[in-house]
Parts: C-alpha cells; sequence; structure tokens
C-alpha cells in the first residue's frame, strides 16, 4: 500500500487482521480518538455475559469473571507499566480523575502544575476539587520543557504534577518519563492522563505516581469501563472516599486502589475489555503503535496544503491523531464535519473548551487506526477538497 506522498505503510498484516476482526464499517471510521470500534468477539464477549448474568443473577455472573478481570489487569498494567494489582475499574477516564482526587492527599488551595494544553474537563476537575493550577513551560509545540521543570522544582513545590500523555485536540506527546526523573527526587507525584495514550503511543515503566484512563479508544474495548492505578508509596496515603458502604474495609481486597473500584458496574463491559486486551497483545502493541504512527503522517501528508485548512502539527508528529485548522472567517467547522458524515465519515470538532489555553479556534480532527488504507485517505482528501470548494 503507497500513502498521498508515496511511502509504503509498514505492517499490512496488522491491518488486514484489524479490519477483518471487527467486520465491514458503515463508511469510513476515522474517530478513534472519540470512540473505537469493536471487534465482533468483544461484541459477543458482552452479550455472552450478559445472558449469563440472565441465567444466574449479577454477582454470580460477576464472581465467574474474577480470574477474566484478574487477567485484563495484568494485560493492561503491561502498557502502562503497573503492576495489574494496583489498577482498578471505574466507569471512565473523567470517573477516574474524580475518584483519585477525592482520595489524595491534598487539601483545598494546594497548587497543581499542568502544561497550557492540558485537557479542558481536567482543568474543571482540578478546581471542584479546590487545587490551584499553575502552568509549566513548554516549547513551541507545546512539550514540556523539562529543563526549566528542574530549575522550577530547585525553587518550588507543588502538591502534584500533571501531565496528558497524549493530547486530545492534536498529536502532541508530552516525555512523561522525563518529568518523572525530574520530580521523583524532590518526591513531587506525576500523575497522568492516558486516556488517549492508551494503545496508540508506548507508555514506557516510567515510575509515575498514578495513571487513569478509558479503554474506549486505542484499545477498542467497549464504553463504560476506564481504569485508575497508583503507585506505592501513593497508594498507602490515599483515603478512600467512595462508595460510601464500609470503604475501608471491603472483603479482600488489600490494596487502597482496589477499594476505589466501582462496585455497581457495567461487569460485561469489563469482560469485553478483558477480550480487546487480549487482542490488542496477540497482534503486538509494538508492530500496532509503529502503524498508528505511519497511517497519522500519511494522512497529514495527504492534508498538508489543503485550501482552507492547516495542519495543526508538523508532518511526521506522533501518533495518528490529524487536527485540521480552518483559515480565513466564516469557516464553519461543524458544517464540514456534517458534510463528512454525510458521505459516510466519521469525524469529530473539537472546541476550544478541550484544550482552552492551547486552542483559538475549533479543529476538524481525524483519529484513524490501523485498518485505515491507501485509498481511505485519497478518499477522504477528495472530500475535504470537494467540500471546501
Amino acid at each position: 500500500m503507497r500513502t498521498a506522498v508515496g511511502r509504503e505503510l509498514p505492517h499490512e498484516e496488522v491491518g488486514r487482521s484489524w479490519a477483518a476482526a471487527r467486520g465491514p464499517a458503515q463508511g469510513l471510521h476515522v474517530d478513534t480518538a472519540a470512540c473505537g470500534r469493536t471487534s465482533r468477539a468483544v461484541r459477543d464477549r458482552v452479550a455472552d455475559h450478559l445472558a449469563l448474568e440472565a441465567g444466574v443473577g449479577g454477582y454470580v455472573a460477576e464472581a465467574a469473571v474474577t480470574e477474566e478481570l484478574r487477567g485484563a489487569r495484568d494485560l493492561l498494567g503491561a502498557l502502562l507499566g503497573f503492576d495489574g494489582d494496583d489498577l482498578a475499574f471505574v466507569e471512565s477516564g473523567s470517573a477516574a480523575l474524580a475518584q483519585l482526587l477525592a482520595s489524595w492527599p491534598v487539601e483545598t488551595g494546594d497548587r497543581v502544575w499542568v502544561l497550557p494544553s492540558e485537557w479542558g474537563p481536567n482543568l474543571a476537575a482540578f478546581s471542584d476539587r479546590g487545587l490551584r493550577v499553575e502552568f509549566l513551560a513548554a516549547d513551541g509545540q507545546g512539550r514540556l520543557d523539562v529543563e526549566a521543570l528542574r530549575r522550577r522544582l530547585a525553587a518550588d513545590r507543588p502538591a502534584m504534577v500533571h501531565l496528558t500523555a497524549a493530547a486530545a485536540h492534536r498529536a502532541l506527546v508530552q516525555p512523561v518519563a522525563e518529568a518523572v526523573a525530574v520530580c521523583e527526587p524532590a518526591e513531587v507525584p506525576v500523575v497522568v492522563d492516558t486516556a488517549q495514550a492508551l494503545g496508540q503511543i508506548d507508555l514506557p515503566a516510567t515510575g509515575c505516581a498514578a495513571v487513569y484512563g478509558t479503554g474506549r479508544k486505542y484499545l477498542c474495548g467497549p464504553r463504560g469501563v476506564g481504569y485508575l492505578g497508583v503507585r506505592d508509596p501513593w497508594q498507602a496515603r490515599l483515603v478512600p472516599r467512595a462508595p460510601a458502604l464500609a470503604v475501608g474495609t471491603w472483603p479482600g481486597e488489600q490494596r487502597p486502589v482496589r477499594r476505589l473500584e466501582s462496585r455497581e458496574a457495567s461487569v460485561a463491559g469489563r469482560a469485553g475489555l478483558a477480550t480487546a486486551l487480549r487482542e490488542y497483545h496477540g497482534l503486538g502493541p509494538a508492530l500496532i503503535r509503529e502503524r498508528l504512527h505511519a497511517v497519522g503522517s500519511a494522512l497529514r501528508s495527504a492534508l498538508a496544503g489543503l485550501p482552507g485548512w492547516r495542519l495543526r502539527d508538523p508532518l511526521d508528529a506522533p501518533g495518528a491523531i490529524v487536527s485540521l485548522e480552518p483559515q480565513g472567517r466564516g469557516h464553519d467547522v461543524g458544517r464540514t464535519r456534517a458534510g463528512l458524515l454525510h458521505h459516510g465519515v466519521v469525524s469529530t470538532v473539537a472546541g476550544t473548551e478541550r484544550a482552552p489555553h492551547d486552542m483559538t479556534r475549533p479543529v476538524l480532527r481525524f483519529s484513524p487506526h490501523v485498518d485505515i488504507t491507501a485509498d481511505d485517505i485519497h478518499r477522504l482528501a477528495a472530500l475535504l477538497a470537494g467540500l471546501g470548494a
């Protein structure tokens, strides 16, 4: 397969296998950063568990999948650089952050350091918890200035540093490992939002204090299943506040983070995520990530120079997220997205509320998975050109 710029994409077999596991899409789905397409096996696993619940009752059915969910935590931990026992399942990334902040040893007025590209709802969560946000220095692309962080820590110390590993509105990846290496000697915890990063980019075992996110994006698990991980010594400092029933003494839960795991949950969804994780590991995480980077670069190359649009990131930016910023007055991004949807192309309009300190205009975001083809890329570029005209 050749891209619009004449370069071959690697790992064709990964794309074909991914597509075959899902069956035909109804059009062109380039919206994985919102919600990926589940496989047939994932959908079947969810249905099978719901049938079991109907047959034996929800709690008996949940007990029957204890080992499967333990295995899912281990597979998830392998991607996050965490021990499976230090991970808890929750409903979403936003629910995970809310649980984490409610239990974290911080007080009203404490400070959290973030980058200007921080996800808008995270900023709202910090405010809801009574935390004061202060911004870190970044380079011209929006990446953390690690040396500036080092100098700042020599004179000051926040309650935590929070990083979004991969941004939702554009192809921006943060140097998490480098940040942890600088913060660890100062005993400043680094908390990482991995919602967009998980499955798309490599997340090495950095030693960050906590991670959280959701399984519905590049892992292509069901909606409604997120995760939260906390590492020692910070896990021992958690003060679980919910659920209210016997919060400190859940039987069998020795790890404090597991007491944050939601008890009233979609267990069928968790079983579906377990299947999605097995499929992802079966194809090979490194191969998937390499192909995702390649399709992102190919799509940016095909859309570069499109009249009325500007690429938000360099052609060789990491990962598969591609954002176009409209140029000129009166350009209705929502209308363009609706026009694409009319032609069967699923994409997202990312408004400025997603990153209010990094965005001045809405962007049109595309986030393909490994199953996108050269023909798909050409078709998308042609459709956008036609809609622009």
